[in-house]
């Protein structure tokens, strides 16, 4: 009699053994399922808004744009008008790390809609449009103007700042006359 306990002991051992190693399945499953679900989840629900965001129709008259701005280029010129915002060069001393750097600036807005050219002939709209020119200016450094992104983000911000004086006008891009820095 004293060799069954033993033996069942045994046997408990090998069915604690199966039972733990049956144990560990599942619970790598769940992990799987808890994890990985919401995962796939979360990635089908963010390719399901960006083609909602990306995959809508496109603007008729955009692309009526863009198809005449690649059809025939000087036509598409053409539509456009520009008109100074200033009447003369905006200078300003750039705030720098020791060196005196002045930038010179005078340039254009392009735009579509005739009406927008009334709006920028307004004195109060230019003055308006001066201090915030002012503003932006003085605040940049040399170097928020180097490369083709400085470049990029100097022309977005000019283009944001006239739009909200004019608004709800829009003008379409800003064309340099003159950019000097010194």
């Amino acid at each position: 009699m004293a060799e069954e306990p033993e033996k069942d002991d045994e046997a408990e051992g090998a069915d604690g053994a199966d039972a733990e190693a049956g144990k560990a399945k599942p619970d790598i499953k769940k992990l799987a399922l808890f994890i990985g679900l919401p995962a796939v989840i979360l990635i089908l629900a963010g390719v399901a808004g960006a083609l909602l965001l990306l995959g809508g129709e496109p603007d008729e008259e955009a692309a009526e744009m863009a198809e005449a701005a690649e059809a025939e280029p000087q036509a598409y010129l053409d539509r456009i008008s520009t008109a100074s915002p200033l009447d003369t060069p905006i200078t300003v001393s750039l705030v720098g790390t020791g060196r005196r750097t002045t930038i010179i600036v005078s340039f254009r807005v392009a735009f579509q809609d005739s009406r927008v050219a009334e709006r920028l002939a307004d004195p109060m709209r230019r003055e308006a449009l001066r201090d915030s020119y002012l503003e932006f200016l003085r605040t940049l450094r040399p170097e928020d103007l180097d490369g083709s992104m400085g470049h990029f983000r100097f022309k977005a911000e000019l283009v944001r700042r006239t739009n909200l004086i004019i608004a709800p006008l829009e003008v379409d891009d800003v064309l340099f006359d003159e950019f000097m820095m010194q």
